[in-house]
Formats: C-alpha cells, sequence, structure tokens
C-alpha cells in the first residue's frame, strides 16, 4: 500500500513535504494549496507510462492530466538547477519501499521532465538495499549495494539483478500500482443519451471524465464483482451490481445499457422503482455524476488506488454519505481510495463509516490531510474510535458554526 506521498519544489510546494496515506484518505482545505498536486504527483506517474511504457521523462500532459510547461509545475522560488523531487513511501507485511525520482528540464521538450536520477531504498524480511541510478548522458549509473554498473533504462525495468530477485518483485510491483490508478476527476461528463463506441484499454477504467463508463457496462456486462462488494438482492454481474449500488445511495433508482448497431451505447435510467426508462437529462444530473465513481470502484482491482475528485457534486447529503459509507466498503476490500472534497457531509460520513460495525473500517484506516498553505502546508485530523475529531483547527468545516453565532447573536 502506498503509504505517503514526499514533495519537493512542486508548484505550491517549495520545500520538502509529507502527505501521509492509509486505506480510505481525504483531502480538504483551503482553495490553491495543494490537494489537486498531491493528486497530480500521482497521475503523471500513470499518463507518463501511458504514453512510454519505458520512459525516461515524466510528462505534464496527458489522458489525465494537463499541466502544461516544466516552467508551469515547478516552484517558482526555485533556482533552474535545483530539481524536482517526486517520492512514493510503500509498505507491506514483507518490507517497505521508497521511490524518489529527481526531474530536471528536458531541453528537447519543455512538456516534460527528464528524470535524472532514481533512488530506491527498502528493508524486505528485515535486510536492507538502497539502490541510485543517475542519468550519464544516454546511459545510466546503477549504483546497488556498493557495485557500479553501467545499464540502459530498460534494463533498470527488467532486469532482476538490478536489486535481487525478491526485492526487484516488490519493487517492480509496487511501481507497478502507481500505472493502474483509476481517477474520477471533479469534470465529469453530465448526462449523455448515447455514447460512441469505443475500444477498451488494457488498463480497464472509466476516463478521467467517465466518457467510457457506459461502453464498460455494455461491454463488460459478464464480468462479476468481488464478493465484498456484492449487494444482496441483486446478481453478481457488473451491470446489476451498478444498478444496485446506484438505488442504494440514491434512494431508489434503475439503469439500462444497451448497443445499437450504429457504432452506438445508448444509456437510460430511471429515479425510482418503476419500470418506464428515461433519457438521463430527464433523471438528474446525480445519477449521470455518481455513476462512473461506482463503476470505477467496482472494477477497481485489489491493491491499485481510486482517486476521485469532489464526489458530492450534485449529491442530496444523504446520498453523500452513503457514497461514503459504499467507498469505505471499497477500501476494505483492498482498493486504497483518495477523495478530494470541500464537503462536510463527506467527513462525517467518514466518522460514521468508522462507528459502523457492519462495514468494518478501523480509524487508523482513515487518513484525513487538510492543506492549509504557508509554512505548515497541511495537517493531520485525527479521527478518533469512538467517530470523535480532537483536532479542529480553524476554517476547517466550521462555516456552519460560524455562521449560526452572526445568525444568532453569539
Amino acid at each position: 500500500m502506498l503509504n505517503r506521498i514526499i514533495l519537493k519544489n512542486l508548484k505550491c510546494f517549495r520545500e520538502v513535504t509529507s502527505i501521509p496515506l492509509s486505506k480510505i484518505n481525504l483531502f480538504t482545505g483551503v482553495n490553491g494549496k495543494g490537494k489537486s498536486t498531491a493528486i497530480q504527483s500521482l497521475l503523471l506517474i500513470r499518463q507518463s507510462v501511458e504514453i512510454n511504457r519505458v520512459t525516461q521523462n515524466v510528462y505534464f500532459n496527458g489522458n489525465c492530466v494537463e499541466l502544461g510547461t516544466f516552467k508551469d509545475i515547478k516552484n517558482v522560488d526555485v533556482p533552474t538547477k535545483e530539481p524536482i523531487t517526486l517520492t512514493y513511501a510503500f509498505s507491506s507485511e514483507e518490507g517497505e519501499f521508497k521511490i524518489s525520482y529527481n526531474l530536471a528540464s528536458d531541453e528537447a521538450d519543455d512538456m516534460s521532465a527528464a528524470i535524472t536520477k532514481v533512488s530506491i531504498k527498502g528493508v524486505f524480511k528485515n535486510k536492507g538495499f538502497e539502490t541510485v541510478i543517475s542519468k550519464k548522458r544516454k546511459s545510466y549509473i546503477i549504483k546497488h549495494n556498493g557495485k557500479d554498473q553501467l545499464m540502459r533504462w530498460s534494463d533498470l525495468l527488467f532486469n532482476r539483478e538490478v536489486i535481487g530477485n525478491d526485492q526487484y518483485l516488490k519493487f517492480i510491483k509496487s511501481l507497478f500500482n502507481l500505472t493502474k490508478i483509476h481517477y474520477v476527476s471533479a469534470d465529469r461528463l453530465g448526462p449523455q443519451d448515447f455514447y460512441i463506441k469505443t475500444n477498451i484499454s488494457r488498463f480497464i477504467n472509466v476516463g478521467n471524465r467517465g466518457q467510457y463508463t457506459a461502453n464498460i457496462l455494455a461491454f463488460k456486462k459478464d464480468d462479476l464483482v468481488s464478493d465484498e462488494l456484492c449487494l444482496e438482492g441483486y446478481p453478481k454481474s457488473l451491470p446489476d451490481q451498478t444498478e444496485g449500488w446506484l438505488s442504494t445511495i440514491l434512494g431508489g433508482g434503475k439503469i439500462s445499457v444497451s448497443t445499437t448497431d450504429a457504432s452506438i451505447v445508448l444509456v437510460q435510467m430511471n429515479s425510482n422503482s418503476g419500470k418506464q426508462l428515461f433519457k438521463p437529462m430527464n433523471v438528474g444530473f446525480g445519477y449521470s455524476y455518481i455513476l462512473p465513481i461506482i463503476v470505477s470502484a467496482l472494477i477497481a482491482q485489489k491493491d491499485t488506488i481510486l482517486i476521485i475528485e469532489n464526489p458530492e457534486a450534485h449529491l442530496h447529503p444523504r446520498a453523500q454519505s452513503q457514497l461514503i459509507k459504499f467507498l469505505a466498503r471499497v477500501a476494505c476490500s483492498g482498493v486504497q481510495v483518495v477523495i478530494e472534497s470541500h464537503s462536510d457531509h463527506i467527513f462525517n460520513g467518514l466518522r460514521v463509516a468508522v462507528v459502523d460495525k457492519e462495514i468494518n473500517l478501523q480509524h487508523t484506516d482513515v487518513k484525513v490531510t487538510y492543506f492549509t498553505g504557508g509554512d505548515q502546508c497541511l495537517e493531520e485530523i485525527e479521527i478518533k474510535s469512538d467517530g470523535s475529531v480532537t483536532n479542529w483547527p480553524d476554517d476547517f468545516f466550521d462555516q456552519t458554526d460560524k455562521d449560526f453565532r452572526i445568525i444568532f447573536g453569539m
């Protein structure tokens, strides 16, 4: 599991900033203080590997995010020669691993950064190891356990002798998980009456805007959902479980997905249990906005990461609370969940999930990070085992209380 993101010189993060993670995570806080940047640091790895499987660069513009040029993503107060560093720390029952990338400007392409150094440190079965890969012209010097070796970048990725067989496999698995991130952005597609048929990629995902959701439901209709996420009373197939969770979260609902001969996938919905189905535009934005979230969660495999921005969009407070209960179950099934939100209903839903015995979510499985900016940058908000919160900083979901004080003259 990814248990920490450590950033330096990336956008607003001038100094080394460590962001803790657990099974389910909430990023919240003041606008423009680093929530999206923390998420983008993960998505940069995924889209760079999608562009080039053996990439020696990190690409800023791709299927997940479009961040512009190196100048746009480097902290404005950083000297030109000082690198951007992206570090990802993993933990498992057998050991811990930390992978750090040093990124420098690529003179040939200002919309990417060259990976000039990779540091891999860890402990595997109580035995420590360290590997450092430094760029030297078109090749790389690999230093492992005191030995230097000249090697091509592709050899680093596919040669088990680089850091030892067992250690290498664990490292590759951790790195591989960073390329298999399910991401549903805040800018999701609204109601669509139909979708163009598309080929489904090897890494099955709904797309950052949910644009492939209908295709997945249509062409993966025989896929079964894991037992941990199956609702009783519904068949285990992906479309049936999607409908079940849609109805559970929104208090009723049906969905039908069909294909035509004209390269079109049709979608129809209903907001209650009635038999008649309607075009999504006549049902409500909430149904279309939540659909890619549900499908992403149901298709995500164990040990992968699911990132959701603003899941509360167009949802009634009750639906927001029910959605978090669902995502808490997803986290307990082995999928690491990261949520970016400004909704107090999302936050309180996590507190409820901790005390809900049916979900089996421990308070240590939840990390809430409040991004404040300034010297401290962020603050970890601890949820106790009884759902209570002891450290409640100013501006942290307290606007209702402040408004009441004004209204009632308190």
